[in-house]
């Protein structure tokens, strides 16, 4: 039986379960399929080192001195460490004392990217860009020589792993400043059990969804408010019903504006899981506009459900979204094109019953969990 080690900035516990959930659901799938798997939570400010239960995985956190000294005592113990978020104190402590270990790691983002790739979050205050300016120098410089280093390492065994193309060559690759060869492109898991499918065709008002954080600008939850009030103008507003989910320190701000509408249904709450799939099933169409996505995955879900998503044709998103098959895809920084496309929705029934199962059928073929499983178990194989 494979015995693997999970490396990780976070993980679920009974008090915190959607910490890094996306891991879990790895980790038990992997369980399913006959793997031992183990998970190191390295939490760089644990005094101390403890174990616990989650779900049927064992669990250690502890910092990196703690860390260092587990991988020490367990050198011979896996066949594969599998890392999400790497930093070099996850990463010195297997070179230093297993010999020649099997790495898979995660690219997920913020770990690859430079600090200047999330611009529109520092606009707010001068104070706010005076600090990102200064940790660029700081942590993004130091990371991203390290992550340069990484990508150059030919005496390691890694696999890399993206989550879409894009990121790999437009981010990762560049700000990395080196193109490896040795990677994957795997994306994050869509649970289609979860976000079961349910064929879209109106009847009556047309129901527009919207689940968004609002911590940051990188979600476009303005060109959302900026879409609705264009379309306010239009004669037809009323047969449209919008429900505007979200929690964050921009939520206010950016749904004033939308206040006055009674067909503008505003949520200023967090939803779990099975909260938003059992929303899904109520409507009709998903606005999920970006600024920056390497996946999407909410899109990705609501795609599962059978909803007509309205995105943007920018970074990954056209690799999960067909324009005009799988979903809409509106132009960057363009509250009209949004607008166009609700109004497209509206007027085409045809439309959006073919989207809503083009949608769900596409994105089970590229990110169902049999898929990505499976894929990613021939990287941990070295298949």
């Amino acid at each position: 039986m494979t015995k693997v080690l999970v490396v990780c900035n976070a993980y679920p516990s009974d008090e915190n379960i959607y910490q890094n959930g996306f891991i879990h659901r790895r980790v038990k799938s992997y369980q399913k399929k006959g793997f031992t798997v183990e998970v190191y939570y390295l939490k760089q400010t644990a005094h101390e080192e403890e174990e616990y239960n989650y779900h049927d995985v064992n669990v250690t956190m502890g910092n990196g001195t703690h860390y260092s000294q587990y991988i020490q005592a367990h050198r011979e113990d896996y066949a594969s460490y599998l890392i999400h978020f790497i930093n070099p104190l996850m990463y010195y402590p297997i070179i230093e004392y297993v010999t020649n270990p099997k790495l898979v790691i995660w690219i997920h983002g913020y770990e690859a990217e430079a600090w200047h790739r999330r611009w529109f979050n520092f606009l707010a205050s001068v104070e706010e860009l005076k600090a990102i300016v200064d940790k660029a120098t700081g942590y993004y410089k130091e990371q991203l020589e390290f992550m340069n280093a990484l990508y150059k390492e030919q005496d390691v065994d890694i696999t890399f792993i993206h989550v879409s193309q894009w990121f790999k060559d437009h981010i990762a690759d560049v700000d990395g400043k080196f193109a490896p060869q040795n990677y994957e492109i795997i994306p994050n898991i869509i649970d289609s059990r979860i976000f079961n499918f349910k064929q879209k065709q109106r009847e009556g008002k047309l129901k527009i969804l919207s689940i968004r954080p609002y911590a940051s600008h990188k979600y476009a939850n303005d060109q959302i408010r900026d879409a609705i009030l264009l379309l306010s103008k239009k004669t037809f507003f009323k047969e449209l019903e919008f429900h505007i989910y979200g929690e964050g320190k921009l939520y206010a701000e950016l749904t004033a504006p939308l206040v006055p509408f009674d067909n503008v249904h505003l949520h200023n709450t967090f939803l779990h899981q099975r909260e938003i799939s059992s929303l899904h099933k109520a409507f009709d169409v998903f606005l999920c506009p970006t600024r920056l996505d390497s996946q999407g995955v909410s899109m990705c879900e609501a795609m599962s459900s059978g909803l007509a998503v309205v995105a943007t044709d920018i970074s990954a998103i056209p690799e999960f979204v067909e324009h005009n098959v799988s979903g809409l895809l509106a132009k960057p920084e363009s509250p009209e094109s949004i607008a166009v496309q609700i109004e497209r929705l509206y007027n085409e029934a045809e439309l959006l019953k073919n989207i809503s199962y083009h949608a769900a059928l596409s994105i089970r073929r590229k990110a169902s969990e049999e898929v990505v499983i499976n894929k990613e178990l021939k990287v941990i194989l070295g298949g």
